[in-house]
């Protein structure tokens, strides 16, 4: 039970650190660290676990596509050329 939620803190952690409005991302690193540590003095070490790195890992993965995917130029429709295009006058 605790590799899972090793697993699933350290899959959240990036995250929350990234979704965390800028002025207030130390804080969230901080709470993040401050879960971390909980983990370790109730549980076992987090930073010996590979669920631990495996978790960091696909956590950081998924951020960089998430953001990755927003990146892609915007294809343009026929009918948006077609909007953009200069009069010409005829019917």
């Amino acid at each position: 039970m605790s590799s899972i939620l090793l697993l699933v803190i350290s899959l959240v952690a990036p995250w929350v650190v990234q979704l965390a409005p800028s002025r207030q991302r130390p804080v969230a690193l901080v709470a993040v660290i401050a879960v971390l540590l909980l983990f370790g003095i109730f549980s076992i070490n987090p930073v010996t676990a590979w669920q631990f790195w495996i978790g960091i890992v696909f956590g950081i993965g998924s951020i960089i596509v998430w953001l990755n995917m927003g990146n892609r130029p915007r294809r343009n429709s026929r009918w948006e050329e077609e909007e953009r295009a200069e009069p010409t006058g005829e019917l």
